[in-house]
């Protein structure tokens, strides 16, 4: 990594957590192909990228980390950033646009991105902090840099929520409903950093959690968290939605959400060949499941951009 000392660097900016009005201005889910790189590019908005699997190398303004599941990276206007899927397993990202204040003014509007270089030696590093503040109680402060670790189980339901919402027709309530939804994910944040209230995620629950996600071409079946364990399923569904912030069934059906996501996005399959890839009945069943989950018919959705 390069080495910048604190000292060097000017304050980090500010905003107030009462002053918050977040914008979503894009967000979406990518199932990257191995060895795939975007960037060095720069945006004028700002941007979270979570990775929900895979890995890779991510920089920003000249510093490398590692790119794991959990990895939360945050960048803001004019801050150079760079990303690079591993060969072997590839990353799958959530990536969110977004400002701290402002109006929504519609579906694919606010987003500009420009590829560009960045030459560590030589050009300067800006601060590329965010601190959420409440002033007289520095205790409640949040402050959002490069990169940090998040449980991945955790927070892949609040980006796949935001960026399901993002997909609907623009509504009267879609604007309110992202903000709300933008402004949980930053308060889980601040909330993360304090858990001792919190129930940690147990090496059963987390077990569970990624048999339902291999199981999710499959139909739901409740018997599955029985055997799977040595409890009744009303204990380990409580148990689930304790530990994760969702039952069982709907974190399947979000991930079986997603694996149609990623059949239309990269694969030609027609939709009757998906259908009955994810045993959703009829092309009608599908189509109408999907519309009511992902907020646009799978056709649509299909003809969406694919950037992150």
């Amino acid at each position: 990594m390069c080495g910048h000392s604190p000292a060097d660097l000017p304050l980090p900016k500010t905003i107030a957590w009462d002053d918050l009005q977040p914008v979503v201005w894009y967000a979406n889910r990518m199932q990257c192909p191995p060895g795939f790189v975007f960037g060095p590019r720069v945006i004028d908005e700002h941007q979270f990228i979570l990775v929900a699997d895979g890995r890779g190398s991510a920089w920003i303004q000249g510093e490398r980390y590692d790119a794991v599941p959990g990895s939360l990276f945050y960048y803001g206007p004019e801050t150079v950033h760079r990303f690079e899927a591993d060969r072997e397993r590839p990353f799958l990202l959530y990536g969110l646009h977004f400002s701290w204040t402002g109006e929504y003014a519609g579906t694919g509007a606010g987003i500009s991105i420009r590829e560009t270089s960045f030459d560590p030696a030589a050009d300067a590093k800006r601060d590329n902090r965010m601190v959420v503040e409440s002033p007289g109680r520095p205790e409640d402060d949040l402050t959002i840099g490069d990169v940090r670790e998040l449980p991945a189980e955790r927070f892949e339901p609040l980006f796949a929520r935001i960026a399901e919402c993002y997909g609907m027709e623009d509504r009267g309530f879609k604007a309110s409903l992202l903000r709300g939804l933008l402004l949980e994910l930053i308060a889980s944040i601040k909330q993360g950093e304090r858990r001792e209230g919190r129930q940690p995620i147990s090496p059963l629950v987390a077990g569970i959690a990624e048999r339902l996600a291999r199981r999710a071409r499959e139909r739901y079946d409740r018997r599955w968290l029985g055997e799977w364990s040595a409890y009744h399923p009303d204990y380990i569904a409580r148990q689930f939605r304790a530990q994760l912030g969702v039952a069982p069934y709907d974190y399947f059906m979000a991930r079986k959400l997603q694996l149609a996501k990623d059949l239309l996005a990269h694969t030609e399959l027609p939709l009757l060949a998906i259908a009955a890839e994810l045993e959703a009945g009829s092309i009608h069943n599908f189509t109408k499941w999907f519309k009511q989950r992902a907020g646009v018919p799978p056709g649509k959705f299909r003809g969406d951009s694919r950037f992150i």
